[in-house]
Formats: C-alpha cells, structure tokens, sequence
C-alpha cells in the first residue's frame, strides 16, 4: 500500500497493514522464507515534513548462524520516524547528521510506501546473530554434518599440532 502524501493536509491518516515481504528484500544470509508483516499506525503533516509512528509486528523464520537450520522468529516494536521532501535534503554530500536527525528519512516522489518502510523495520529488528538453542553445536568443519543430530558426524576429531609435543610427552610417560 502507498499513501498519497500530497493528499495531507492537516489531519493525519490510518493505516493497518498486513504484508509479506520476500527473502529478497530482506537479508538472505539471515531470513529463511518470507515476513509476515502488521504494520499499524499512523501518519501526520508536521510542518515541511511527515512524521510516521506505528507498530510493526513480523513473524517468520531465520537461519541459525550455527547450524544453518530454521528458527522461528517474532518480534514486535514501535517505530516513530520523520520524512521530509527530497528538496529539503542536505545538498552537500560530505555533511554529517545531527543526533536529532537520526530518524529522518527522505520520500521519493509523493508517496509513503509502506512495504518498504515495514521491509526497512524488519532489517532493523533482525539479530545480529541467531541460535537455534543456546548449546548448538554448529557444523562439522570438515563433513558439514548438523552436530546437534544425534548421528553426528564420522569424523576423527582433528589434534591442535601445538599440543603434538604434549602427546608426545604423555606417550613417553606411559612407555616408563
């Protein structure tokens, strides 16, 4: 859904949204299938700009980052966000932001499309990394095998060759 900001003028408008938003558009190396997206709230004219506030609810399935397997997700927060008009855009490239300008976006043409902002919401609430449970194992390095199945892998598990001389060591202890 796109809103018409032209057509603003001094009341605010309602929106309450239901979208799915694709694995493209969102972080592929993270998301596992598409987002379910509610996004409710509302948007008012405020001076030269557009302030935006609401509630954006997702649920879907990311990858653990350990064992690549999905893991259900949800998550729910407030958003409150500022578009101004692209004129009203700092023209030169170099400059910095306020802190007060953190949550300004800029609009392209003369719509508000909601897709994007629930799509740039989500980005915004995705963890930096996912686990499936706190003790995954992850993959095996070499086979690839899941370690948290109990089959496991075959592999012979690899020696640190720091420790040779140790082993070498012990191995000499136990022929005395």
């Amino acid at each position: 859904m796109k809103i018409d900001i032209s057509q603003l003028e001094h009341e605010p408008v309602r929106f309450d949204e239901n979208i799915l938003i694709s694995v493209e558009r969102l972080d592929p190396d993270q998301v596992a299938g598409p987002m379910k997206v509610r996004l409710e709230g509302e948007v008012r004219p405020q001076g030269d700009a557009f302030s935006v506030s609401g509630r954006c609810a997702a649920e879907g399935r990311l990858t653990c980052s350990r064992c690549l397997e999905p893991v259900e997700w949800t998550v729910e927060e407030n958003f409150s966000l500022e578009y101004r008009v692209p004129a009203l855009a700092p023209v030169d490239a170099e400059s910095g932001l306020d802190e007060g300008e953190l949550d300004v976006a800029f609009l392209q043409g003369e719509e508000l499309d909601l897709s994007e902002l629930a799509a740039e919401q989500v980005l915004l609430s995705l963890p930096m990394r996912i686990v499936c449970r706190p003790d995954c194992a992850g993959l095996c390095s070499r086979c690839g095998a899941n370690l948290n199945n109990e089959e496991g892998c075959e592999c012979e598990p690899e020696i640190d060759p720091r420790w040779g001389a140790l082993a070498d060591l012990a191995g000499n202890a136990s022929e005395s």
